[in-house]
């Protein structure tokens, strides 16, 4: 099985921290990191179920800079960033 590794980036902000996942133009915000995370995490999985659902899926990684992407891909979201470290 071919897997695809999303990397996302946490960052301080004023009020919180952001989580951004370059390529896909995703994000999530929260008070904490782990709620800038839920939230980004919420917002890949519907972002992946409107790709899954009008069958664009892998089109759309395609275009982001993920090729090779199909139905057997598993895909995993891990988080960097200065805010981890």
């Amino acid at each position: 099985m071919e897997q695809l590794v999303l990397k996302a980036q946490v960052i301080p902000e004023d009020e919180g921290y952001m989580a951004i996942l370059e390529g896909l133009e995703l994000e999530g915000s929260g008070e904490s990191i782990e709620q800038a995370q839920d939230e980004l995490v919420s917002n890949l999985r519907g972002w992946i179920e409107i790709h899954e659902a009008a069958e664009t899926l892998e089109q759309a990684l395609d275009d982001a800079g993920f090729p090779g992407v199909d139905e057997d891909t598993e895909i995993q979201l891990e988080f960097t960033g200065s805010a981890l470290e």
